[in-house]
């Protein structure tokens, strides 16, 4: 998997939300992190790079009922995980 081109927002937005980004789980390579809600839940968000279109899709869930996701371009990656990251924080995400 190429993540070369999600590296720099993905990374830019771990460390703005002081977030530990995960690259490697079970011997293949990942982007992935953590993020605790207002409730005390944790929600793992974490994304499929880049396909030819130059879009990513990102994943999110609460560990157990609600889960997400998004194709975005990379272009919008930064302020997509900025936008799931606040949902997450205010506890706003509902399961469709």
């Amino acid at each position: 998997m190429d993540f070369s081109k999600v590296d720099q927002s993905f990374s830019q937005w771990a460390n703005q939300a002081e977030l530990v980004v995960h690259t490697e789980y079970q011997g293949d390579e990942v982007r992935s992190t953590n993020i605790i809600d207002a409730n005390g839940q944790k929600w793992q968000v974490w994304l499929v790079p880049v396909d030819s279109t130059e879009q990513c899709v990102i994943h999110y869930w609460n560990y157990k009922d609600i889960s997400r996701h998004l194709k975005v371009s990379v272009s919008m990656l930064f302020t997509e995980l900025k936008s799931i990251e606040e949902d997450i924080r205010n506890c706003t995400v509902k399961n469709t």
